[in-house]
């Protein structure tokens, strides 16, 4: 199973099912004849991609090109020339000799090395991200015989987007600690799989020269497959030895078995993989933005919390509020004041679990492109989203909520914030009206890119997340529990409650305010 020369990948191109060797696969990427890649979850999708633009963008620097679109033979020769070998063991599934490397799969110093792995899994899905709390965002162990490529997205899925998972199963180096997260943010001009690999490639070796001047000490013609290198699972390996695309990895794994029947087995480790000190997960890597407001690290790769890609973050991640721009959110020149698509993905992990898949797609008009660079138009722009991301909190919190809670105490003469018997109704409540603003609030802000007046593009606003909110207390009227007898004091006192806090907090919806929904 040579991915060099077998036919492992299963292709859906315009010709129907093809089964394509990695150089082949990425020379029809480069036709853009993928239209999908049969047994490639979601989760690791993006994974997979940034696996191939590393390896294709690796290539191309030591050939000393820039067009990513290349037949097979120079994909495959290419890689040969990086891994430096005779033989093709490093691109081999499975191979018995476990001190030379496999896929993904580093050799250890001596056979009797292998006496520390152990049986992990004996299915790819098994072997894949590990933790998952949230069995129906990604789901563990759901098949039986895996095909080849499932072992291979497996493995990269595995190897490149990996954190702490007990003692012995270190994370990758780009990220920031154990219990962060790997993100991928990029923007595209089109969403086929050949077209993102084609800009991101071309964007990647753009920056070769910024990343080998960078304070990390990455070499010309450094290590890219780090899973050549033999690993007595005990050192790690210095960020100077390695090439600024290299592509990692995290665990100590092998596949051993004869092709039908494969099996895993795992060794954990006494250090990680890559020695990154205290870089925080800043290592270069175009795909990640920056936070560089952490009080701890002074600046870190993105984490993102539980609560997943919020409009909040990715207003603060497009606008640079507080974070540094993945340098995949750059617009190549020829692109520029076209329409595109920001696309931001990450599988969130916990303390021994991962919190859930994330993914936004957020379109952009030609007639907001100016936020991909600096301008007072940008600035501008960034001050409204900011505005109107305050405006929503103050309505949720000093209107919605104080009626919701009104409603649900039977309309006492003044509310109490901290009756627990309430708060799973609130919570509810609460998230209706996060979900209904989130979905207008990036639409809204782009057609302001051609509004002029802030005072009225505020005012609109403010309107849509007033109705937006009562819409959320009626369907509370209608639907929550009350008390037998008080309904009626309860909703009165509840729409009384939202139009008074809703024009005490902002006095402006008072004009023309005959169209506000009242009490019926």
């Amino acid at each position: 199973m040579n991915l060099l020369t077998d036919p492992l990948f299963r292709v859906e191109t315009p010709d129907g099912i093809e089964r394509l060797s990695l150089p082949q696969l990425l020379e029809a990427l480069g036709q853009d004849r993928v239209e999908s890649l049969l047994g490639l979850q979601r989760h690791q999708e993006d994974a997979f991609h940034i696996f191939l633009c590393y390896l294709a963008g690796a290539v191309l620097a030591r050939e000393a090109r820039s067009e990513p679109r290349q037949p097979e033979d120079f994909w495959r020769e290419g890689i040969r020339k990086l891994t430096g070998r005779d033989d093709d063991w490093a691109w081999t599934l499975i191979v018995d000799d476990v001190t030379q490397p496999a896929f993904m799969q580093a050799p250890v110093p001596d056979k009797k090395d292998f006496g520390a792995f152990k049986l992990k899994a004996r299915t790819a899905d098994a072997l894949d991200i590990l933790p998952t709390a949230k069995n129906h965002d990604v789901k563990a162990s759901r098949s039986g015989a895996t095909s080849p490529d499932g072992w291979v997205y497996a493995l990269v899925s595995l190897q490149t987007m990996s954190g702490f998972f007990g003692q012995g199963n270190y994370g990758i180096a780009r990220m920031n600690g154990g219990f962060g997260s790997r993100p991928a943010v990029a923007v595209y001009h089109a969403e086929r799989m050949g077209m993102r690999w084609h800009c991101d490639v071309t964007r990647l070796v753009g920056i070769r020269e910024e990343l080998l001047a960078g304070p990390w000490g990455y070499r010309e013609r450094g290590i890219v497959l780090v899973w050549e290198q033999p690993w007595d699972l005990e050192s790690s390996l210095s960020l100077n030895v390695l090439d600024p695309f290299y592509i990692e990895i995290a665990r100590a794994v092998r596949l051993m078995g004869d092709g039908k029947n494969v099996r895993a087995f795992g060794a954990s480790t006494k250090a990680a993989r890559l020695a990154a000190g205290d870089a925080g997960g800043v290592l270069g890597d175009p795909w990640t933005p920056v936070n560089v407001a952490d009080k701890k690290k002074g600046q870190s790769a993105m984490t993102v919390s539980a609560s997943g890609l919020s409009p909040e973050l990715i207003r603060n991640v497009l606008f640079e509020d507080g974070f540094r721009a993945a340098r995949m959110q750059c617009l190549l020149e020829e692109n520029e004041g076209q329409s595109c698509l920001f696309s931001a993905t990450v599988l969130v992990r916990g303390q021994g679990t991962t919190d859930g898949f994330h993914h936004v797609a957020i379109p952009v008009p030609a007639r907001a492109h100016r936020l991909f660079r600096r301008s007072s138009e940008r600035d501008r722009l960034a001050s409204i989203s900011k505005t109107a991301l305050n405006d929503a909190k103050e309505i949720q919190n000093r209107v919605l909520k104080p009626s919701v809670i009104a409603l649900l105490e039977a309309g006492p003469d003044k509310i109490n914030f901290d009756r627990r018997e309430v708060n799973l109704w609130l919570n509810e409540a609460t998230q209706r009206f996060s979900a209904a603003w989130s979905e207008d609030y990036f639409p809204w802000l782009w057609r302001q890119a051609e509004q002029d007046d802030a005072d009225a593009a505020r005012l609109e606003w403010l309107r849509a997340l007033r109705d937006k909110a009562h819409k959320v207390l009626e369907e509370a009227i209608a639907r929550y529990p009350s008390r037998e007898g008080r309904r009626y004091r309860a909703r009165v006192k509840a729409e009384g409650l939202f139009h008074g806090s809703l024009f005490k907090t902002f006095p402006q919806l008072k004009e023309g305010s005959h169209d506000a929904p009242r009490p019926g």
